[in-house]
């Protein structure tokens, strides 16, 4: 999810305006019941992005599950060729 830097300052600036907005005993509820989620989240890993080489190991398997195709890419261009071709012979009709 991507957040822009002036969503988070708006979204910022009111809820400080509403923060605001309460009497100090609120507030200082509000402020520690904040801290105290804080002091218990867990810290996200720095590094929690997936290997790419993984993934692109896990595309191979899969691929190579599918098996072999039919006609291969040589074998199609070569169709390809062919057809265009006779297409410029006027041997085809499209």
């Amino acid at each position: 999810m991507t957040v822009s830097t002036q969503t988070v300052t708006t979204d910022y600036d009111q809820a400080l305006m509403i923060i605001r907005r309460l009497d100090r005993t609120t507030q200082a509820r509000l402020v520690a019941q904040v801290v105290q989620d804080l002091a218990q989240e867990q810290p996200t890993p720095i590094n929690n992005q997936p290997d790419p080489r993984a993934i692109l190991a896990e595309i191979r398997a899969h691929f190579a599950k599918l098996g072999p195709v039919s006609p291969s890419m040589s074998e199609q261009l070569d169709i390809d060729r062919q057809h265009r071709a006779d297409l410029l012979e006027g041997k085809v009709n499209e």
